[in-house]
């Protein structure tokens, strides 16, 4: 084969293989962009968010929400002489979540254990699952907590699974809980939320 012939056929593949590689890319992106649910880049993300401490049951814990850096950050002090927890929950909203098994975070924590939950639509029971938190300040971590794994419970009383079950497409809010029987400040930092 000719020097030329060489020169030619490795260009075809060159520009043969690149708009390939790029339309994958391009459709791995739009399926992310499908599967996520907050990336907190909205103008005012405060305004999905409520929060939810154990003074609902005279509890002296101390905890909330704020926003930096486009992401959500949950910190306090749970102290459990009393409820012992703290927990932030979106507003009502449909996340269409049918056809999905669980979410996924990325997150950055201080080694204390913190719950993610999902609650249905004109319901009163909650679904949490546990995740751990490094105490490395300066690594993220990522979780995928599947819906069929989450323990349900009603103010903190398990319930059975087979009365009560999650029903995905009635999902409406999803909250963040720490309620590890221990006293002290807590902070977790939530870089996005994406279901799978």
């Amino acid at each position: 084969m000719s020097f030329s012939h060489g020169y030619l056929l490795i260009t075809f593949f060159c520009l043969a293989f690149v708009p390939y590689s790029s339309a994958i890319n391009k459709k791995k992106k739009q399926k992310e962009m499908e599967n996520l649910i907050y990336d907190f880049t909205e103008d005012n993300p405060a305004t999905n968010w409520i929060t939810v401490n154990d003074n609902v049951m005279g509890g002296r814990s101390e905890g909330g929400f704020s926003f930096k850096k486009k992401r959500l950050i949950f910190s306090g002090i749970t102290n459990t002489n009393g409820g012992g927890f703290s927990s932030i929950r979106t507003n009502s909203s449909d996340f269409n979540l049918s056809d999905k098994e669980g979410l996924h975070i990325r997150y950055k924590g201080d080694g204390r254990t913190f719950k993610l939950g999902a609650r249905m639509e004109g319901k009163s029971v909650s679904y949490r699952s546990n995740f751990s938190t490094g105490s490395d300040s300066k690594g993220w971590q990522e979780a995928r907590i599947p819906f069929d794994e989450m323990e349900v419970s009603w103010r903190g009383r398990p319930l059975s699974k087979e009365e009560h079950p999650l029903i995905n497409s009635k999902i409406r809010s999803i909250e963040f809980m720490i309620y590890d029987k221990k006293d002290g400040p807590f902070k977790l930092q939530v870089d996005w939320i994406k279901a799978y």
